[in-house]
């Protein structure tokens, strides 16, 4: 009988290509799960403008390379599906679009924290410029 540990890399070593890239784009959801799942401090940021801007402007940035790289990380997974380039792109901003309204309708249920149409369209900005920048990336390598 083979040892569970064994076994494990057994599977791991049969699984694949494919099935290996998306556990990459996976695991990072679950970190953008865990991060929106941080409880907010519910404190207004009229109290002071200048920390309420500043964490505005910091929490509502942290939305474009967080969802940047999401959406570059489905892109370089799709790859090993042979997805033809502009279908990858498509899907990756799609699964990454979804992936943002999803993340946003969590928030709503988390303490201190509310679900926004910015945050999903800060989200959508940052799926894009990864995707912009992959392609033109593509497009110069091709060259």
């Amino acid at each position: 009988m083979i040892g569970p540990a064994r076994q494990l890399s057994h599977q791991i070593h049969t699984m694949s290509v494919s099935r290996i890239c998306l556990i990459l784009p996976c695991l990072y959801m679950g970190v953008i799960f865990l991060l929106s799942s941080i409880q907010g401090d519910g404190s207004p940021a009229t109290v002071d403008p200048i920390t309420g801007a500043t964490k505005a402007i910091l929490y509502n940035g942290a939305h474009i390379p967080l969802f940047a790289l999401l959406a570059w990380l489905w892109c370089w997974s799709l790859t090993a599906w042979g997805i033809a380039l502009n279908k990858r792109l498509i899907l990756a901003f799609c699964l990454t679009a979804i992936y943002g309204v999803s993340d946003e309708w969590h928030q709503s249920f988390t303490p201190g924290r509310d679900a926004s149409f910015l945050d999903v369209m800060l989200d959508m900005l940052g799926a894009y410029l990864a995707l912009y920048f992959y392609r033109t990336q593509r497009a110069s390598a091709s060259q």
